[in-house]
Formats: C-alpha cells, sequence, structure tokens
C-alpha cells in the first residue's frame, strides 16, 4: 500500500479515529512516552526551580499581554 493509498483511506476513518491514528504514529515514529514518574520529577524540579528564580529575582517574569501579543492570542 502506498501512503498515497493509505492517506485515502485514513479520511474516510471519523475525527476521533483520525486523531488515534496520528497519535499511535506518532509515537511509533517518537518511540515511547517517558515514565510517568520521571516526568512528573522533572516537572516538580523545573517548577522549584522557577520559583525559586521569581523568589530570589534572578527570573523576570513576562506579562501576560506580551505572552498573547507574541502567541497572536
Amino acid at each position: 500500500m502506498t501512503t498515497a493509498e493509505l492517506l485515502e483511506q485514513a479520511r474516510k476513518l471519523t475525527r476521533e479515529e483520525q486523531m488515534k491514528l496520528a497519535h499511535d504514529l506518532w509515537i511509533e515514529a517518537d518511540g515511547p512516552y517517558d515514565d510517568p514518574a520521571d516526568v512528573e520529577a522533572a516537572w516538580a524540579t523545573e517548577i522549584g526551580q522557577r520559583l525559586q528564580g521569581i523568589a530570589d529575582g534572578s527570573t523576570e517574569g513576562v506579562p501576560d499581554s506580551e505572552v498573547r501579543k507574541r502567541f497572536g492570542l
């Protein structure tokens, strides 16, 4: 089956099925997810570092209006 044929078949799927297929293909190509406990620990460390930076003044926040402007919101 060619990729064009595969795409033709994928277009016949429901939106939900297409999203599931896209997700599964992405995981297959990118590799499995990291262990959720490792991800949680990494985020806890990152959040702690960001909060510490705000508390000690070494990190400067970006106003909400600027963030929205950057992302065209």
